[in-house]
């Protein structure tokens, strides 16, 4: 598994997010550090089937940071000190349904936490949907990462 490291205060987010029974995954790159790519990452993205203002909020404060649930051009964001790279998702390129995807993710332990995350085949057709440059980049990592892992799990 890869060496991703939460800060604290994203550490305490997620187990705010959790005590609160907020439903999330981790995706992207995040995701596909988890699931063994190698490569790095300056995000930490939390896709949201949907948003409980409320809860996220609670979370975000109890981290010591903030929630916004955005207007008009700009997207929902949760930030403060040590929580500058967490990245709000409300729809991800590519994917099936928020559900859908939850139910097929993987379970990690990540600094003590149980998080799902999206299998990096999930993550891989992500990036390929989306289209943009960054994304198209990784996708040679990626599909690399993944045909090790087929390989190592039929071998």
């Amino acid at each position: 598994m890869s060496e991703f490291a939460l800060t604290p205060a994203e550490r305490a987010l997620l187990d705010g997010l959790h005590a609160l029974r907020v439903r999330y995954l981790i995706v992207g790159m995040g995701a596909a550090l988890l699931e063994g790519a190698t490569g790095t990452t300056q995000d930490l993205d939390l896709w949201f089937g949907s948003i409980d203002s409320a809860r996220v909020g609670e979370a975000a404060r109890k981290a010591g940071g903030f929630y916004t649930s955005g207007f008009g051009a700009q997207p929902p964001a949760i930030g403060g000190e040590g929580l500058d790279r967490v990245d709000v998702v409300l729809s991800a390129s590519g994917l099936g349904s928020f559900d859908d995807e939850y139910a097929g993710a993987q379970e990690y332990d990540l600094d003590g936490l149980r998080v799902r995350v999206l299998p990096l085949a999930r993550v891989i057709v992500s990036k390929r949907a989306a289209n943009r440059s960054k994304d198209l980049a990784q996708l040679p990592i990626l599909e690399a990462a993944l045909a090790a892992k087929e390989s190592e799990r039929q071998g």
